[in-house]
């Protein structure tokens, strides 16, 4: 079922998650974050996105050039990370990342070229993996959730506030001109409905 993804600055974004006892009872949430992420074509997504503060992230492997090692039994597009334990580790490399938490805004962020991934699969099978770049940085951004951390807590201070001022600004021009039309819309039915009545 699709859900709706939060946006920053909601509050339950900047919580931390607690760990996951049984898998078989989270397999709701799983499909849910796999039809949400697939709907808003996305390459991860993370529980507390969707308000919920649990350990579990989905991610398209594909989106990141490379065959899933370990296919989702729901979608076998995804591959499903309960609990995900990450070690990072090499070079440190800066790319351009965006969030479906914070729309249209994007920013230059240094990962780690590699990652030990621990994890339990949706099949409740504890698993181990090492990731090599890009897909490692993405399994980085995703688990950073997890931990109450967007992309932008990444940046230098500064480059992150004035990124989050430009986004809150084009937002509220957003919100405004949205209002405009709205009224607008409803002032034409107004008119609609007093010319029926003159008739």
């Amino acid at each position: 079922m699709f859900r709706k993804v939060l946006n920053w600055p909601n509050k339950k974004l900047r919580e931390k998650s607690v760990l996951v006892e049984n898998v078989d009872n989270e397999q709701e949430l799983i499909h849910d974050l796999i039809d949400t992420c697939n709907v808003l074509m996305g390459a991860g997504l993370a529980a507390p996105q969707i308000g919920v503060s649990k350990k579990v992230v989905v991610i398209k492997p594909k989106a990141f050039g490379i065959d899933n090692p370990d296919p989702s039994e729901y979608n076998a597009d995804y591959m499903v990370l309960v609990n995900p334990v990450l070690e990072s580790s090499g070079e440190e490399i800066k790319w351009r990342e965006a969030c479906l938490s914070l729309p249209e805004l994007d920013g230059m962020v240094t990962r780690n070229e590699t990652t030990l991934l621990k994890y339990t699969n949706d099949k409740g099978e504890e698993k181990r993996l090492i990731a090599e770049w890009p897909f490692s940085g993405g399994l980085q951004h995703e688990c950073d959730h997890l931990d109450g951390k967007l992309f932008i807590h990444r940046m230098d201070k500064k480059k992150g506030a004035f990124l989050l001022e430009r986004w809150r600004r084009k937002k509220r021009k957003a919100e405004i001109k949205a209002k405009r039309e709205k009224r607008a819309l409803e002032g034409r039915g107004k008119g609609v409905r007093k010319g029926r009545r003159r008739r």
